[in-house]
């Protein structure tokens, strides 16, 4: 009798994905850790079953052309455009039936959603392009969220 099984999977495998979706999960939030720049090293993860979750802190600070602006009055301002802030970010990759979902909330006392990704299967195909999508989305709505409010994102 000749029992074949598969150990571990190699690259092919995340080109042409067939994994079961917690360990997708695992390989898209693995991918998001590594990945953060301009964000804390000192980065939290937690991993319960069907989850990845990153706690990170982002850094802003106002924009560039303000504070060239602000620098003239550095008695009255006391040197406030220098000032880089800090800003908790949670990210969540969770599965729920069929697809994946990627939660950006900023941990503030309103613990505001940033915004949300959901990866259905057709999506999941290709791996490595739901990894720079993930990526590029969470930069995205990071950058726009503080844009908006005439911040500087250090990503």
């Amino acid at each position: 009798m000749k029992i074949l099984a598969k150990s571990k999977f190699n690259n092919r495998d995340l080109y042409y994905n067939r994994l079961p979706l917690p360990t997708q999960v695992k390989i898209l939030g693995k991918y998001l850790e590594d990945h953060l720049e301009g964000v804390d090293k000192n980065k939290k993860i937690k991993q319960p079953p069907n989850e990845y979750i990153v706690y990170t802190t982002m850094y802003y600070m106002i924009e560039k052309e303000t504070r060239q602006r602000m620098a003239k009055y550095p008695d009255k301002l006391h040197n406030i455009e220098q000032t880089i802030y800090e800003m908790p970010i949670y990210f969540n990759i969770t599965t729920y039936g069929k697809y994946i979902r990627v939660n950006v909330i900023q941990l503030d006392e309103y613990e505001i959603t940033l915004g949300f990704l959901r990866l259905d299967p057709m999506d999941l195909i290709s791996l490595p392009a739901c990894q720079k999508r993930i990526l590029e989305f969470a930069k995205n709505k990071i950058e726009s969220r503080y844009k908006a409010e005439g911040y500087e994102v250090l990503l």
